[in-house]
């Protein structure tokens, strides 16, 4: 390490120490110092030379990793990398001597039918993908993984399907993990395994079709997730639109919905309302529970991104109040690993009272067959209760800290005002008067920038615009921070800035 060039660390400045050797990496790449190719030293002889832990080196190595400038992977360490991104060149100046990495392919952009799908401008460079809902995936997947999915790729095969409801490993795995981080009082017999929110959403769907002897209405959060709501309403349940403020549902106004329809369910998403971002209060989440004991509905609670709060204490999950069988609690793995590994799970109330819903989905599960491969799950259940899942959503969770940081200081900066990223991985834009996001929409995505506008989920109809008078509801744009290198996520929203102040 004779050679590598002197990093600024100062353990008297009030700047945290990761902070500084972040910055002290990227100066010496954009600088020249450091060129394309080199190999950085292993995360231990670097803590152990700046007298730092290695947990600070591997967190800076991370951020650099996202922001483009360097590259890991298995077996070769990490390096910088050969190409510094153009956000990179604007930064070191004209002078610097890298060249520009070639245009890549457009990446596949998520499409549900019936919804309104933003297409990205033409020409060579793929779009900037700064659509919500879109998670950050590492270039290489955890090593753990690999190692899992190995000795499941190894298993003598089997003559028979999974389980319907799922392997009792992974179900064992996933119930631990909901008593440890979500407060669930639950056991393996109480989880049904699923591809994912979608199809958990269909089988209860389902289920209450098949328990009320046909078609029930379900209040649905509006605006709220669209696909979910596509998903019941392709079960033939009716859905009702419940307006939602900006922490997200009120007991009051489930109460006035339910005086004029009667409710079989309610889908929320109370950690983390998606769209708007808001949380549901403790004393609120009681009064909703209440509501349900008292008319005989459930709970759908949609728990997608609750692992990935940034400020303030993480609530229990809304099932940790429930001790009547009434909330039944739907969950994912594919925003914490990859959407490509397309497993979530239903937790269901173990209360004598739930016992009908409980046969209902499991005849339905048993109808549809299992979906989620052997090899998949327990490679899974591995992941899960070795540990390797709980490090995996610390990294994560680090990994979109870090990208929300920059996010709201470079809004800060281009004074853009930004609502609902307490938590998650996408903020909301309100625009100002004047300007409607169907517009901004439409303009950013001939400048290559894809966002969304608030106003596509709304449940009730997304016809013309609900105006920006800053009502929750009202328009605004969706701006993602998950799929992008910050880089690129940067200059996006130079963009934003570009075209609403235009």
């Amino acid at each position: 390490m004779d050679d590598f060039p002197q990093l600024a660390v100062d353990r008297q400045l009030s700047r945290p120490l990761v902070d500084q050797l972040t910055t002290s990496l990227r100066e010496s790449i954009l600088t020249g110092a450091m060129r394309p190719g080199d190999a950085l030293p292993a995360s231990r002889a670097l803590a152990a030379t700046l007298a730092l832990s290695r947990s600070v080196v591997v967190a800076a190595y991370e951020r650099l990793v996202g922001e483009g400038y360097l590259e890991s992977r298995q077996g070769a360490g990490t390096r910088v990398v050969g190409e510094l991104p153009d956000w990179g060149l604007e930064r070191a100046g004209a002078g610097a001597s890298l060249e520009r990495a070639p245009a890549l392919a457009a990446p596949a952009l998520p499409q549900v039918d019936g919804l309104p799908t933003v297409l990205g401008a033409g020409g060579g460079a793929p779009p900037i993908d700064l659509l919500p809902g879109r998670p950050f995936v590492a270039a290489q997947p955890p090593r753990e993984w690999v190692r899992a999915l190995s000795r499941a790729a190894r298993a003598p095969w089997r003559s028979d399907a999974p389980e319907a409801s799922g392997d009792p490993a992974l179900r064992l795995a996933i119930a631990a993990h909901a008593r440890r981080s979500r407060g669930i009082d639950c056991d393996p017999d109480d989880v049904t395994v699923t591809t994912g929110t979608s199809e958990a959403l269909l089988i209860i769907a389902l289920a209450l079709r098949a328990l009320h002897g046909g078609a029930v209405a379900v209040a649905v959060e509006d605006p709220g997730y669209r696909e979910g709501a596509l998903a019941l309403a392709r079960a033939g349940s009716e859905l009702v639109p419940l307006p939602v403020g900006s922490d997200g549902a009120t007991a009051e106004a489930v109460r006035s919905l339910a005086d004029h329809r009667a409710l079989a369910a309610l889908m929320l998403t109370p950690s983390h309302q998606f769209p708007l971002g808001g949380r549901i209060p403790a004393a609120e989440r009681h009064a909703l529970v209440a509501w349900a004991r008292e008319s005989g509905a459930i709970i759908i609670e949609d728990d997608y991104d609750s692992e990935f709060r940034h400020a303030g204490a993480v609530l229990p999950a809304m099932a940790s109040l429930d001790r009547g069988g009434r909330i039944v609690h739907v969950t994912t793995l594919n925003k914490i690993l990859s959407p490509s590994i397309r497993c979530g799970a239903i937790v269901l109330g173990n209360d004598p009272d739930a016992s009908a819903l409980r046969e209902a989905v499991a005849e339905v599960r048993r109808d549809l067959g299992p979906t989620v491969p052997q090899m998949m799950q327990t490679a899974l259940a591995e992941f899960l209760d070795g540990g390797g899942f709980r490090r995996e959503i610390g990294r994560t969770r680090r990994e979109y800290r870090h990208r929300r940081e920059l996010l709201l200081a470079e809004c800060r900066v281009r004074g853009l005002e930004v609502s609902g990223d307490a938590g998650g991985l996408h903020v909301r834009v309100p625009l100002p008067a004047g300007r409607r996001g169907e517009d901004v929409v439409r303009e950013l995505a001939e400048r290559g920038v894809l966002v969304d506008r608030l106003h596509a989920y709304r449940i009730a109809g997304n016809d013309g615009d609900p105006g920006t008078d800053g009502d929750p509801g009202s328009d605004g744009i969706l701006v993602g921070y998950g799929a992008e290198t910050v880089p690129r996520l940067l200059r996006g929203v130079a963009q934003i800035a570009e075209v609403i102040w235009a």
